[in-house]
């Protein structure tokens, strides 16, 4: 980490080839860390091992947490390294070589990332990014398109550059286009997301009308017809600048309620690609909000409720965890009759203990997301989450069930850690829901905050 602070000052090209080629190697060791932790995980999620394979595995997968916290550190240093190069040399580097490579979607995205920091909008990096914003992959469009968004004058120019993203096969790049074009907060702004909303289907086409109720002060909820009706009467008065359109992150959206009444613990569903990961740790078994049923039957019957209101549409998975994960099945589903069924039963079927090994649920949870750059499969939703709903009743404890690590660092905070380096391109919407008396609330509402969701307190 020093050697990459010590970097950021060598002039040329030689400093961001060697940043990259550091990124490189990084990104490729965290995602072989990645896959043998599942690889350990599963082992440990297999019924009649003996206690010394047990605690074997237990110590092989917080060794290679140790590894991935490490890997992670190296990551931020690297990119805050690469954010600083300034010089002529570097960016031409950066444009010309890092970003047209055949390395890592990640080290190409971190390129677009860092020219798109450097505040030189010269035709050569602004050429190089509008050729990123066509990549195969798609990591590297969403940097290259934030990239050209920071870059280019706010206007007609820009609005027109960043609305081609609104037609992406994958729904990450569209919801980038979407949110640097409502940032612009141009009449142009609302012509593009109002065309796209009525193509799109569940999270995406909800955020995409928060977008348009952040700019208009307007609720007409995720329906179009409203909001066709709206800007078509009164389009004229933004455009000649009587009325002002109001950037999303100035003002919250006023929500229209009830667009399609599922809910989770009263948290509105918007999604239709979803994952429950519910925590079936020992103290799951204590009382819940009533002497008469314990914290697991409660959790049971809420995810039984809310299973059997989702449409056949949609697709969910569950996963549930103690000190190891449990898998309903390896992804998502969609919800068929049959399927749902299916799904109750084995909710029916769990039964609590242990401990309360989050930080190995969530990695898990997001680890299928179609987001991943190592992921070619489908390039549009899949059967992949967007969205998940943490449930638990304490706070994180590591694989051998200890609340801090030998350093003394919570084992909360290193949750959060892991979930902003899994979900840093991910874009994957966290929901938590806290039931009983001990839990975490600042860790939940964190972690809900940092991830676009909600967090919930059932006493």
């Amino acid at each position: 980490m020093a050697a990459a602070r010590g970097i950021a000052f060598v002039e040329g090209r030689t400093g961001p080839e060697l940043v990259c080629a550091a990124l490189a190697r990084t990104f490729g060791s965290q995602a072989a860390i990645a896959a043998e932790a599942a690889k350990v995980r599963e082992e440990l999620a297999k019924e009649g091992k003996g206690r010394d394979d047990v605690n074997r595995l237990r110590a092989q997968e917080e060794d290679l947490r140790r590894r991935a916290d490490d890997e992670r550190d190296v990551e931020a240093a690297l990119r805050g390294a690469l954010l600083g190069f300034r010089d002529e040399g570097a960016l031409d580097y950066l444009a010309s070589t890092a970003l047209r490579g055949t390395g890592p979607a990640e080290m190409r995205a971190a390129a677009a990332e860092a020219l798109g920091q450097s505040a030189r909008a010269d035709p050569g990096i602004l050429r190089a990014l509008r050729a990123a914003a066509r990549d195969s992959k798609p990591l590297v469009r969403e940097a290259a398109l934030a990239a050209l968004a920071r870059l280019l004058a706010r206007g007609a120019e820009a609005a027109a550059e960043i609305a081609k993203g609104l037609d992406d096969a994958r729904w990450t790049v569209r919801l980038q286009a979407a949110r640097r074009l409502a940032g612009l907060a141009l009449p142009e702004s609302v012509d593009g997301i109002l065309a796209r909303l009525p193509r799109e289907s569940g999270r995406v086409r909800r955020e995409l009308a928060d977008l348009l109720a952040a700019l208009t002060g307007q609720k007409f909820g995720v329906e179009p017809e409203g909001w066709t009706h709206w800007w078509k009467e009164n389009r004229a008065a933004y455009v000649s600048g009587e009325r002002a359109l109001v950037p999303p992150e100035d003002r919250p959206p006023p929500r229209a309620e009830g667009d399609r009444g599922a809910h989770y613990y009263g948290i509105s569903i918007d999604s239709q690609r979803i994952l429950f990961v519910i925590d079936i740790s020992g103290s799951m078994e204590d009382a819940g909000s009533s002497p008469n049923a314990s914290k697991e039957q409660e959790a049971k019957r809420e995810l039984v409720r809310c299973v059997k209101s989702l449409a056949a549409d949609d697709a969910f998975g569950v996963y549930a965890y103690s000190d190891t994960v449990q898998k309903w099945k390896p992804g998502i589903v969609k919800a068929s009759a049959g399927v749902k069924e299916e799904a109750l039963r084995w909710i029916e079927s769990l039964s609590a203990a242990a401990w309360t090994n989050t930080y190995a649920a969530l990695e898990e949870g997001l680890r299928i997301s179609v987001a991943d750059p190592r992921n070619d499969m489908g390039e549009d939703y899949g059967l992949h989450p967007d969205t998940i709903f943490l449930l638990t009743d304490g706070a994180p404890t590591g694989p051998t069930g200890r609340t801090s690590d030998a350093k003394g660092e919570p084992e909360w905070k290193r949750v959060l850690e892991g979930v902003r380096g899994w979900n840093r391109t991910k874009r994957v919407v966290i929901h938590a829901v806290g039931v009983g008396a001990s839990i975490n609330s600042e860790f939940l509402a964190t972690l809900a905050r940092e991830n676009g969701g909600s967090f919930v307190r059932v006493k």
